[in-house]
């Protein structure tokens, strides 16, 4: 559906990336960024964020941390970005960008709670009074203060399993009352995940689940029985321009788009919303063995579709020019629990080296995928600005990494150039 949603709304990408690949400018293995589209995509959702007094985090995730789109997005006004974990934390302020929530999914390692702390985020979730604890002793020693936020779900909510951490609605008034007395901290509010459920397949049928009138209850429960008021609130998921009004209208403060950026979420597959599509996964054609077509894998690992892979299966296009393929639709068959390959019904035609487009919904964490960034898609004149490795190191032609200084100082003019 997304591959559909792609060629409707941004037919520009889909072929800037096969002219991109056809003239060795873009690896097979690649997701291909259209920053043009980003940029685009980035003031909508500032607009009306802005508009309805959200704060908004930017998931880093959604894109590999790529620093051009960070820069290029905060540039058009979003506010700061979300590490959900301590290691995205380093690699947003590798490039000297500002690190904003820290470890709303992954918790914080205690004896990372320095170095963290030293990038002075927003705010930092923490899940046990020993993370607040060691968060409070760095904020000593480096002399300063650092906001918190709690996590507080009741074992019916509606989490992914593996997911979950913080108190329970039961204990958490017990639970929290011990980091308000801890030195250089201070509780700023709740955070929880996920809060628009992803069985919604409507952007016009979204609402609120348990997990989220958890968090609504506990932050009640804390402000009436410990001395905290005004407590923030934070509901990352599903976040974009046709969910932030639900979740401004029943109290949240934070939004963390990252999906939406991308035009990429499982609702912008099946809706016409505001962001338009602006990545999508370039492969190549390597052989055929038994009756099968095989495309380079690498960011094939994790795929989310709504329905799964019998009622809306993966789909690609396969060609050397948009024309063609566009007539050359081929359906991913298999991909192994190492993606090696993405294994597709056969395209007669196909030869080797001609290019497979796939329109994805990745997460970047569990693929070895290149990512390129690319500006003058929209007016037919792609470019190149840089591609990074799976560990976010900017390459030369040789593939080798470029000091992350270089890189920065090149965001950060690429971002001022088109800020708004």
């Amino acid at each position: 559906m997304l591959l559909t949603r792609t060629l409707e709304r941004n037919p520009q990408l889909v072929e800037a990336a096969i002219e991109l690949h056809q003239r060795g400018a873009l690896p097979p293995g690649t997701f291909l960024i259209d920053l043009d589209t980003i940029a685009d995509n980035a003031s909508l959702l500032a607009s009306e964020a802005r508009r309805l007094a959200l704060r908004t985090y930017l998931m880093t995730k959604s894109y590999g941390r790529n620093p051009y789109v960070t820069a290029l997005a905060l540039a058009r006004g979003l506010n700061s970005t979300a590490a959900v974990e301590a290691r995205e934390a380093y690699l947003i302020d590798r490039f000297g960008l500002p690190v904003g929530h820290v470890g709303h999914l992954g918790a914080v390692p205690l004896h990372e709670a320095a170095q963290i702390v030293a990038m002075e985020p927003e705010v930092i979730t923490v899940f046990t009074v020993e993370t607040a604890r060691s968060i409070s002793n760095a904020a000593v020693a480096q002399g300063r203060h650092q906001a918190l936020y709690v996590r507080v779900n009741d074992r019916r909510d509606e989490v992914f399993q593996g997911f979950v951490g913080g108190w329970t609605l039961e204990d958490c008034v017990a639970g929290v009352a011990p980091i308000i007395e801890l030195p250089n901290v201070s509780i700023r509010g709740m955070t929880s995940y996920p809060n628009i459920s992803y069985t919604t397949t409507s952007a016009a049928q979204v609402v609120l689940n348990s997990t989220f009138e958890t968090m609504l209850r506990a932050k009640e429960l804390l402000e009436r029985k410990l001395p905290l008021s005004e407590l923030r609130v934070n509901a990352p998921a599903n976040n974009g321009c046709a969910t932030f009004g639900l979740l401004a209208a029943n109290g949240v403060t934070d939004a963390e788009p990252g999906h939406a950026l991308l035009g990429g979420s499982l609702l912008h597959a099946l809706d016409c919303l505001p962001e338009r599509p602006a990545q999508v996964y370039v492969s190549e054609v390597t052989h055929r063995w038994a009756g099968e077509l095989y495309t380079l894998g690498g960011g094939l690992l994790y795929l989310e579709t709504f329905g799964g892979a019998l009622t809306r299966p993966t789909r690609c296009l396969v060609g050397s020019s948009l024309e063609v393929a566009v007539d050359q639709v081929a359906t991913l068959s298999y991909r192994g629990h190492v993606d090696y390959y993405g294994v597709c019904e056969d395209v007669p035609s196909a030869r080797p080296g001609d290019t497979v487009i796939y329109a994805l919904h990745p997460q970047y964490f569990v693929n070895r995928a290149y990512v390129a960034v690319a500006s003058g898609i929209a007016d037919g004149s792609p470019r190149v600005e840089a591609i990074f490795d799976w560990a976010c190191n900017e390459l030369d032609d040789s593939r080798l990494p470029i000091p992350s200084g270089e890189t920065a100082e090149a965001a950060r003019r690429y971002a001022s150039r088109h800020a708004r």
